[in-house]
């Protein structure tokens, strides 16, 4: 079980981070001036009860990274066992999950360049990036999740606490739904607290919208995360939206939904 108000964070911020940099395992996840800057910015930033302090949820990242092992190796299109190029010519998948990959011709009298073509996403459905908050103390937490993806750098990102597409899950023998899956996707027992609809990158995804759902854990209720979840006060979000890509872009424009 996983009980913030159990747990309490009170500590010289600005030692602790500082602290970070006599680990030789940790170095090289940072900057080293830019860290002693934000160390200093948040020293004076008030004790809160949390579930962890800031060098934890480095050295969680960290593990995490260690337990995620991704080999990504480039192959032809032609090679790939459950992927073909369907009867109208996009790259798809055998069952019609996930996305199709589609040429578009596009005309454009108010761009640099008035006519090109390009391949884009077309994404199956409509995805949902989800937030769940608690309240402790007049205090808010988040609940992110270490994000693997074969794009990153780092390979784990700190992520929202859900982002899926349901139509990949419904129905599926093979995939398993991710944590906290039907509490975002139908209605649970959570407190609703923000929803809309936004738009992503159109020179990339066609048409494609996300809901973003933020819920909040009712007082009292106590909730068992897995290992790859950590709450997070609102002075550590902060401090890892400053630091480089530590944040994935799910997680920035879910959070962005709170200002």
């Amino acid at each position: 079980m996983f009980d913030l108000t159990e747990r309490g964070c009170r500590r010289d911020l600005r030692k602790t981070l500082l602290g970070l940099l006599d680990d030789d395992k940790l170095r090289d996840l940072f900057d080293v001036s830019e860290l002693e800057m934000k160390a200093g910015q948040l020293s004076g930033a008030p004790d809160t009860d949390c579930g962890s302090s800031v060098r934890e949820l480095v050295q969680w990242l960290d593990d995490q990274k260690a337990r995620n092992h991704i080999f990504v190796k480039r192959e032809g299109l032609n090679t790939l066992d459950e992927w073909a190029i369907d009867g109208n010519g996009h790259l798809s998948h055998k069952e019609g999950r996930f996305f199709r990959i589609t040429g578009m011709r596009i005309s454009s009298p108010c761009r640099e360049v008035l006519t090109w073509s390009q391949p884009i996403l077309d994404n199956e459905g409509e995805g949902i990036i989800g937030l769940l908050i608690r309240k402790v103390r007049n205090s808010t937490f988040f609940l992110m999740q270490a994000k693997a993806d074969v794009g990153n750098r780092s390979i784990i990102q700190i992520g929202p606490t859900v982002q899926f597409n349901p139509s990949n899950y419904l129905d599926s023998e093979k995939l398993k739904k991710p944590f906290l899956f039907d509490e975002f996707h139908g209605a649970g027992s959570f407190i609703s607290v923000f929803e809309n609809r936004q738009s992503e990158e159109g020179g990339r995804f066609y048409r494609e919208e996300h809901l973003h759902r933020i819920l909040m854990l009712p007082e009292g209720m106590a909730l068992e995360i897995p290992a790859g979840y950590r709450w997070f006060s609102y002075s550590q979000i902060r401090f890892f939206l400053h630091m480089g890509d530590f944040v994935n872009s799910c997680a920035r424009s879910i959070l962005a939904c709170l200002l």
